[in-house]
């Protein structure tokens, strides 16, 4: 479902390009570096293509650029409160919010790397996963 979904945006974008699916091992060593547990959805995504070269992180990119932001903290305050699953290429960066529960919000928040504040405020831009693919890739974000 995922893969098909993504690629169907191909023609209004020619930099998609769906990655392999991550493994079961690939999806548990973010879960395990990260320390959370993945929303069903970009956990079922990823297990069909590890990112698409364009808006969604690999695997592998999921954990090397939470733990860079997270190094920053003292600047990036709250940062260690969002999962970024997904980046415009351009240092701005969607995820969802990680609360003391976990993550229970479908939610996509977006992180202007050149307007943020003291506080690392994120925006809400998607109510899930698929909001935030369909209005990346029509234009809309």
């Amino acid at each position: 479902m995922w893969k098909e979904f993504v690629t169907s945006f191909v023609g209004n974008n020619k930099y998609i390009k769906p990655n392999s699916p991550a493994t079961i091992k690939q999806v548990q060593e973010v879960e395990s570096k990260l320390g959370v547990l993945l929303p069903k959805d970009i956990k079922d995504l990823l297990f069909e293509l590890n990112g698409d070269s364009d808006l969604i992180l690999s695997t592998e990119c999921i954990i090397e650029d939470n733990l860079r932001l997270r190094e920053y903290k003292e600047d990036l305050v709250n940062i260690e409160n969002y999962l970024l699953i997904a980046s415009n290429g351009c240092g701005d960066y969607y995820g969802y919010e990680i609360t003391k529960d976990g993550i229970n919000d479908e939610s996509i928040y977006m992180w202007n790397h050149e307007e943020y504040d003291e506080d690392f405020n994120f925006i809400k831009v998607a109510s899930n996963l698929k909001e935030l693919i369909e209005l990346k890739y029509n234009g809309i974000i």
